[in-house]
């Protein structure tokens, strides 16, 4: 319900239990007599989230990780208290990492739900984000592509791929002492993965006084020998990488069969635990670095504790990654959103996105680098990143060792 008269209110003052909320006024979804302005997803005790995965196409691994950490997270919020006086239930669907199929669930799910917490894969981010602007739908969890930064209906978690390389280029400059006129080698996906890798580290290869040596792959080659190779003939001092872990695997192990033994830094998805049970250990142990928007699982800050022991106690034979802070952080990031909206009188799918728009000044305690800012629209909340490395001992197989927001990160503009 929109806010009532001033004579409605002040009789409300005076007799609060006995309190009518009728209003004329609230327009579509109405109210749910508690004066909260309610629509899509909201009745007067349940709140209905959305989630569109990849529980059986090619990240069903690291998906069904993050649905368990979410599923986990809102049963013990709703134990709570819930949110607003409501239960949280969350919608589940499977998209098999087909856009199509994914337009078609949305569209089935969308007037049923509140938010969507997630949406995984690029393609299926760059199919949904669009109807879910025109809905006026909050969209999280949708990866860290920088054109997710035009919608202001997408609550990136945290930074974007182009902030993460640009800071992987100071590490290796400011930290690796990687020197001026170097060159660094980039391999990368084509597309918004990849390709936003690729801008931030042009970018601060230029800034820094670097040359880039871009090598384009496809998610199909797995076989890094000839890219190796090329890097070798091109003297690189470091490499970046805006890849899956299967790329990683074998880049890192040519590399260090080949004699170079320069550092190779990874964008967020790029790592996976079990690598460090494979003949690419050795390289991985010896040169391999991460710059993520979202703490390993090993991260010391109190959000990353809450989740992994949340996990544990949940899947205590899950395998542990940073899926696992990442599904958490991302149910903080809506929460707050669906907090402040309820708060704000208005829990309509318009008004969550209105209230995650003026949130500012955000502390996930660790679970994503600095405080998040989501007021300025078409910039990312954050401009931080951890710096972790290939670490057997840490749990998830990486440890924290700096946490960075590096000049060329900094100077980096969004067109």
């Amino acid at each position: 319900m929109t806010i009532r008269p001033l004579a409605a209110a002040a009789l409300c003052l005076a007799a609060l239990a006995a309190c009518s909320t009728t209003d004329p006024n609230a327009g579509e979804g109405g109210g749910d007599g508690s004066g909260v302005r309610t629509g899509n997803g909201v009745t007067d005790s349940e709140i209905k989230i959305g989630v569109l995965t990849d529980l059986s196409g090619p990240f069903k691994a690291g998906a069904a990780v993050q649905v368990q950490e979410k599923k986990a997270y809102w049963a013990a919020k709703s134990a709570q208290g819930g949110i607003c006086g409501r239960k949280i239930t969350v919608d589940v669907r499977d998209h098999g990492y087909n856009p199509q199929r994914a337009v078609s669930l949305y569209r089935s799910m969308s007037p049923d739900i509140v938010a969507l917490q997630q949406v995984l894969g690029s393609p299926v981010v760059a199919a949904i984000l669009p109807l879910a602007e025109k809905d006026d739908l909050y969209v999280g969890g949708m990866g860290w592509p920088s054109v997710s930064l035009k919608y202001r209906v997408a609550q990136i978690p945290g930074t974007t791929y182009s902030i993460e390389a640009a800071n992987a280029v100071d590490y290796l400059v400011d930290t690796l002492k990687v020197p001026e006129g170097s060159t660094i080698g980039h391999v990368y996906f084509e597309g918004d993965f990849g390709g936003d890798s690729l801008a931030g580290a042009e970018h601060a290869a230029k800034e820094r006084g670097l040359k880039i040596h871009p090598i384009k792959i496809t998610p199909q080659e797995s076989d890094m020998s000839a890219q190796a190779a090329a890097l070798k003939r091109a003297d690189v001092k470091g490499v970046i990488l805006g890849a899956a872990p299967s790329q990683l695997s074998s880049l890192a192990s040519v590399l260090a069969s080949n004699g170079l033994n320069v550092p190779l830094i990874g964008n967020t998805p790029t790592f996976n635990p079990a690598l460090l049970d494979t003949p690419a250990r050795e390289g991985l142990l010896k040169n391999f670095y991460t710059t993520t928007t979202v703490a390993p699982y090993s991260g010391e800050g109190a959000g990353v504790k809450k989740a992994t022991a949340m996990f544990e106690k949940n899947a205590p034979e899950g395998t542990k990654g940073w899926e696992v802070p990442l599904a958490y952080g991302q149910a903080e990031l809506l929460a707050a959103a669906l907090e402040a909206a309820c708060k704000a009188g208005d829990l309509t799918p318009e008004g969550v996105v209105d209230a995650m728009r003026k949130t500012s000044d955000l502390d996930t305690q660790g679970l994503f680098a600095g405080t998040l800012n989501y007021t300025e629209e078409g910039q990312p909340p954050t401009r931080k990143v951890f710096v972790s490395k290939a670490d057997p001992e840490a749990p998830g197989g990486l440890k924290t060792v700096d946490t960075v927001e590096g000049p060329s990160a900094v100077s980096y503009k969004f067109e």
